[in-house]
């Protein structure tokens, strides 16, 4: 299958933005206002950072405090996101800010098969995905569960979502905390013939399938698309000699046991714990980050994701467990492996940076 806007592993890169935050298109209180313009961007808790370019030379801010950020938009960033979860897992759709979905993960283990009790929960699985991958991605067939509409029809459907009735008008509290009548935004016109002369109009997803609500899924031809490219991207570093030994063998097993010890152990390395493991160990390192390294809240939350479910669905089954995998399958989630411990060392000594 051709996915030209499928590139490297994007996992790899944790660059943050530089230039002006984009705009709400809720209609917001005016408390909500003043949470939304800090005095200094890098205080706003989804300000991107530094250096996280979009290609145009505009920074990304997400007006929102979630427990989940995206990577950068565009390419296949939003599907790799995805893909940190097992096979079948389902994505809903929690909250929408800033052209980007927070989504709530489920069904990512057979045993417990149900939606979390609370969705928001620390201990519940959240991932945030731009508008514009749950298009790109949608439309290449790799996954399910979105479709696009115009901005006319998104916002019909997000006052219907907030109680609107034809007629009503909208409430906002004052700074008297009182709540004061206005009229609604105008609704932004349907699409017209002239405006496919500049792309197609409809940019922005509903959570459906062939009419009826549905969760967001990976398809079977974007699993084959991250097992191929990652797969493709494996460079084994030389302090891992066992693990070429193992891969030589076809050992895969005993490979991704291998990556997971030395994941562990770089971050007991940077943390100093001799006994830390797990998902505690990864709260040791995050707090590392935090304290130490003065990372941004927002990147500090990519990478809690990242290793959270890496501990969860790879180092942990494999640990207990003797899989069966294809070479591809698992020479992808040894890529993948790899790529995140490469990121780990890369905050150790000197060569640590906010």
């Amino acid at each position: 299958m051709d996915n030209p806007a499928v590139t490297a592993h994007p996992l790899l890169t944790m660059g943050l933005c530089i230039g002006i935050m984009m705009v709400d298109a809720r209609p917001m209180s005016a408390d909500e206002s003043a949470r939304a313009e800090p005095r200094d961007l890098t205080e706003h808790p989804g300000w991107l950072g530094s250096g996280y370019w979009t290609g145009t030379g505009v920074v990304l801010g997400i007006h929102a405090d979630w427990p989940a950020y995206p990577c950068q938009p565009g390419g296949a960033h939003g599907l790799f996101d995805l893909a940190q979860f097992p096979v079948g897992t389902q994505f809903e759709p929690l909250d929408d800010i800033d052209r980007c979905v927070l989504f709530a993960a489920y069904d990512y283990d057979a045993k417990k098969p149900l939606r979390p009790q609370d969705p928001w929960s620390p201990d519940a699985f959240q991932v945030a995905i731009w508008h514009k991958d749950l298009i790109i991605l949608a439309k290449q067939g790799l996954i399910s569960g979105v479709t696009p509409i115009s901005e006319r029809e998104w916002q019909l459907r997000r006052r219907v979502e907030a109680g609107w009735k034809w007629g009503q008008m909208l409430a906002i509290k004052d700074k008297q905390g009182n709540f004061q009548p206005v009229n609604w935004p105008s609704l932004p016109g349907n699409p017209q013939v002239e405006d496919f002369d500049c792309g197609d109009p409809y940019t922005y997803p509903a959570f459906e399938q062939n009419g009826i609500d549905s969760a967001v899924s990976i398809t079977g031809a974007g699993w084959d698309v991250v097992t191929r490219e990652l797969a493709g991207t494996i460079e084994v570093p030389e302090s891992l000699p066992d693990l070429r030994k193992q891969l030589n063998h076809e050992l895969y097993d005993s490979a991704i046991r291998e990556v997971g010890i030395a994941i562990e152990a770089a971050l007991r390395g940077i943390v100093g714990s001799d006994d830390g493991y797990g998902q505690k160990l990864v709260g040791d390192f995050i707090k590392y980050l935090k304290n130490d390294v003065f990372t941004y809240n927002t990147t500090l939350k990519i990478y809690r994701l990242r290793l959270r479910t890496f501990f969860k669905f790879v180092r942990n089954p494999h640990a207990h467990h003797k899989i069966p995998l294809t070479q591809p399958q698992a020479l992808a989630l040894i890529a993948h492996a790899l790529h995140l411990l490469s990121d780990i060392q890369e905050f150790s000594g000197d060569e640590a940076e906010g």
